[in-house]
C-alpha cells in the first residue's frame, strides 16, 4: 500500500502539492471564518471591505480602473484607489459582481492568498535550490507564521497580507544575485512590484532589506558581475511602479494631507518591550498592539539562526539583518530620529516582524546543520506549526470574541469608514463634522448664482448655473479635493482644473456667466505619463522574459 502511494505521489507530485497546499489554506481560515452565521472580523475590516465593494460598484459603472473612491463618504469619494493599489482586489470585487456577499468573497479571497503565499513561497524554494521537501517546510513555516496569521485573522489588513506573499521571493532573489546567480534576476523585479501594488508600507520595508543586504554584501556583488543585474531589477521595478509613484507624488506635492500633518503614529511610541516580545513570541500570544509577536517556531528559528552565525559564513548577512530588525523593535533603536520623516510612514516598528519571519524561515529550511534529515525533527516542525496554528486561532475566538459579527453585520458595508487615520483627506478636511452632517449639497451664495437641475451621479456632479447681475460667483461641489477634478461647462472641449476650498478641503470652482456645467475626475498629464511609463516597463519585462526562455531552449 504505501509503495502504491509512493509512486502515486512521484507521478503526481504536481497536484499533489498544489492539493495539499490548498487543504492546509482552507484549514487555515476555515476556525475563524467558518463560523455559522457569523465571521471573526479583523481591526481593519471595514475598510478594506469598503475598497472591495468600491472597486466593485465602479466595475458596474464602467470605470474599471478608478483613482476616486465614490462608494466612500456617501459619495463625496475618497481616493483610496490611488493611494492603496486595487491590483490584487480583482478577485473579490468580481466576486461581488457575480452575486456572491461580501462575507462570500472575502473568504475566498482569504483561502487565494492563503494558496498563492504557500506557491510563491514553495517556489521560492525551489529557486533556491532545495529539495521539494525544503520547499516544503519552507511554505509551511511562513504560510503558517503566527505574524502572518494575525495579519490575516486578527488584523484582516488585507494589502499588508498579500504584499507578504511576496516577500521570500525577494529574499531568495537576493541570495541568487550574491551567489552570481543571474538567471531569472527579473523576477526581483516581479516580487518588488507585486509588493508595491499591494502595499507600499510593505515596498518601503523591503527596500530598506535591499539596501542592508546590498552594503554587506556591495564587495561580492561587483565581483561576479551581479549588481548591474540588481540596478537593472530596480530600474524595471520603478518603470512598472511609476503609473502609482507618479500619481501619489502628485497628490503629496500639491496637497498636505492628515497623513502628514496629524500622523497617526509615531515610531517611537510604537516599539515592543524585548522582554515582552520573547514571552509573547513564547507563548504564540493574540494579537494586539502590545502583544503582536513572531511566534514560538520563528523564535526559535531566530535563537538557531544565532548559533548557525557561528558555523555558517554564507547566511552570516541574512543572520545579522534578523537580529538587527528584531532589536529594531524595541526601544534600542532610536526612532525618535525618524519621527518626522518619511521613515515614519512605516508607523509600527513590529512590521518588520514580517521579513524577520521570511528570513528565520529561509534559514530553517535551507537546513544548513541538515536536521531535516532527522524525520522526527521534521514531523516536530509540522506538529508545531499545526497546533500552533490551532491554537492561536481558538485563542482568538475566546480571547477576541466581542470581534464577531453575524454575517448580516459583515455583510452590511460602512461607507464612512475610512480608516482609523484619515490619512489621505486634506488636511483642512474636518471629518467629525462631516460625519454630522451626510447630507451633502452644492454651496453657493444665492444672491450672487443660481444654481438649478442639480444631478449627482456616481463620480460626477451636473447642473444649470447663472450668475447674478455679471459677477463672480464661488460654487463648492462636495467631492473632497484631489488634483485631476475638472469642470466642463456647456459640453466644450476645454475642461477647466476644480480648485480646493482652504477651509474644508472641499472642491470648488468661480463661475461668471450662464451654462451647464459637469464635474468629474479625470486622469492628469502626469498619471498618464506615468501609466505610459509602466506600459512601456511591462512590454519591456515580457520581453526580458521571452529572450530568457529562448536562450534556454538554445541550449
Amino acid at each position: 500500500m504505501m509503495t502504491r502511494l509512493k509512486h502515486f505521489y512521484r507521478q503526481h507530485v504536481v497536484a499533489v502539492t498544489l492539493l495539499f497546499f490548498l487543504i492546509v489554506s482552507i484549514a487555515m481560515v476555515a476556525i475563524v471564518y467558518l463560523q455559522p452565521n457569523k465571521i471573526l472580523s479583523g481591526a481593519d475590516y471595514h475598510f478594506h471591505m469598503n475598497r472591495v465593494e468600491n472597486l466593485a460598484l465602479s466595475i458596474k459603472h464602467g470605470d474599471f480602473f478608478p483613482k476616486i473612491s465614490y462608494f466612500f463618504i456617501g459619495g463625496m469619494g475618497y481616493a483610496a484607489s490611488l493611494f492603496y493599489p486595487d491590483a490584487f482586489l480583482y478577485l473579490p470585487a468580481i466576486l461581488r459582481v457575480l452575486g456572491l456577499s461580501i462575507k462570500e468573497s472575502f473568504v475566498i479571497f482569504a483561502i487565494f492568498i492563503n494558496l498563492s503565499t504557500f506557491l510563491v513561497t514553495y517556489g521560492s524554494g525551489k529557486l533556491a535550490g532545495f529539495t521539494r521537501k525544503k520547499a516544503v517546510i519552507f511554505a509551511l513555516l511562513y504560510g503558517l507564521s503566527i505574524y502572518r496569521f494575525a495579519d490575516l485573522v486578527n488584523r484582516q489588513a488585507i494589502g499588508e497580507v498579500i504584499a507578504l506573499t511576496f516577500f521570500p521571493l525577494v529574499i531568495v532573489m537576493m541570495t541568487r544575485l550574491k551567489a552570481g546567480k543571474h538567471q531569472y534576476w527579473y523576477l526581483l523585479a516581479v516580487g518588488m512590484v507585486a509588493i508595491g501594488y499591494s502595499h507600499m508600507i510593505s515596498v518601503e520595508m523591503t527596500g530598506i532589506f535591499i539596501v542592508i543586504y546590498t552594503l554587506l554584501n556591495l564587495k561580492m556583488l561587483y565581483k561576479n558581475g551581479s549588481f548591474k543585474y540588481l540596478i537593472a531589477a530596480g530600474g524595471l521595478s520603478l518603470g512598472l511602479l511609476a503609473q502609482y509613484f507618479l500619481a501619489v507624488g502628485e497628490q503629496m506635492a500639491t496637497t498636505t494631507f492628515q497623513v502628514s500633518s496629524q500622523p497617526l503614529a509615531f515610531l517611537s511610541d510604537r516599539t515592543l518591550a524585548f522582554k515582552e516580545v520573547v514571552r509573547n513570541s513564547l507563548t504564540n500570544a493574540v494579537f494586539h498592539a502590545n502583544t503582536v509577536n513572531v511566534g514560538i517556531t520563528i523564535l526559535l528559528g531566530l535563537g538557531l539562526a544565532c548559533y548557525l552565525f557561528w558555523r555558517s559564513k554564507n547566511d552570516r548577512d541574512l543572520i545579522a539583518i534578523a537580529l538587527g530588525l528584531f532589536i529594531m523593535v524595541t526601544p534600542l533603536m532610536p526612532w525618535q530620529l525618524f519621527d518626522h520623516t518619511i521613515i515614519n510612514t512605516i508607523q509600527f516598528p513590529w512590521r518588520f516582524f514580517a521579513i524577520i519571519t521570511a528570513i528565520v524561515s529561509y534559514l530553517i529550511a535551507k537546513d544548513d546543520l541538515q536536521l531535516l534529515n532527522n524525520k522526527y525533527y521534521f514531523y516536530a516542525i509540522i506538529l508545531m506549526l499545526g497546533v500552533g496554528n490551532v491554537i492561536y486561532a481558538t485563542n482568538s475566538i475566546q480571547n477576541q470574541s466581542w470581534r464577531f459579527r453575524t454575517n448580516a453585520q459583515y455583510n452590511q458595508p460602512n461607507p464612512y469608514y475610512i480608516g482609523a487615520g484619515h490619512e489621505y483627506l486634506p488636511a483642512q478636511t474636518d471629518y467629525q463634522k462631516i460625519l454630522k452632517h451626510k447630507k451633502q449639497v452644492i454651496q453657493y451664495q444665492p444672491d450672487k448664482v443660481k444654481i438649478t437641475n442639480v444631478r449627482h451621479t456616481w463620480g460626477q456632479y451636473q447642473f444649470e448655473f447663472t450668475t447674478l447681475k455679471h459677477q463672480k460667483a464661488v460654487v463648492e461641489v462636495p467631492f473632497i479635493y484631489y488634483k485631476g477634478y475638472v469642470a466642463n461647462i456647456n459640453h466644450e472641449k476645454r475642461l477647466i482644473p476644480m480648485q480646493m476650498n482652504p477651509q474644508n478641503g472641499l472642491t470648488q470652482i468661480t463661475l461668471k456667466g450662464s451654462g451647464q456645467m459637469t464635474v468629474f475626475y479625470q486622469q492628469t498629464p502626469l498619471q498618464k505619463v506615468g501609466h505610459v511609463i509602466s506600459v512601456v516597463s511591462l512590454i519591456s519585462l515580457m520581453m526580458i522574459i521571452y529572450k530568457a526562455q529562448s536562450n534556454k531552449k538554445l541550449y
